[in-house]
């Protein structure tokens, strides 16, 4: 059986330390901005700070809510509702109404060795 040596330990440790890292990135909620435009105007939200919304958009008011750092529409005028069964997402429209909203994260987007 072959024993460990103490440059072994060190070795083990940088893996299990960026492990953890790489894990803590994983589950922490990002920051970012919930972005509006409806009928010529524009509106942002935190999308850490959970709430319901109305939209004026050329038809009527559309509600989104924001919840759990994620967004979607929960209500609109418009004929078909196709915005409505999107649900959550990072871009959700509603045509008829005039409405777009999008998520845009705050955070720099690194370059990883391949983009460099």
């Amino acid at each position: 059986m072959k024993h460990f040596r103490y440059g072994d330990f060190i070795v083990i440790g940088i893996i299990l330390l960026a492990a953890g890292f790489s894990l803590r990135s994983a589950f922490v909620k990002k920051g970012g901005l919930v972005k509006v435009e409806a009928a010529g105007k524009s509106y942002e939200y935190s999308l850490q700070k959970d709430g319901i919304y109305k939209i004026q958009g050329s038809l009527g008011i559309s509600i989104i809510e924001i919840k759990d750092g994620q967004v979607r529409i929960i209500d609109s005028p418009c004929p078909n509702k196709v915005c409505i069964h999107q649900r959550w997402g990072k871009t959700i429209a509603c045509l008829p109404n005039d409405v777009l909203v999008y998520v845009e994260d705050n955070e720099e987007e690194e370059l990883d060795a391949i983009a460099e």
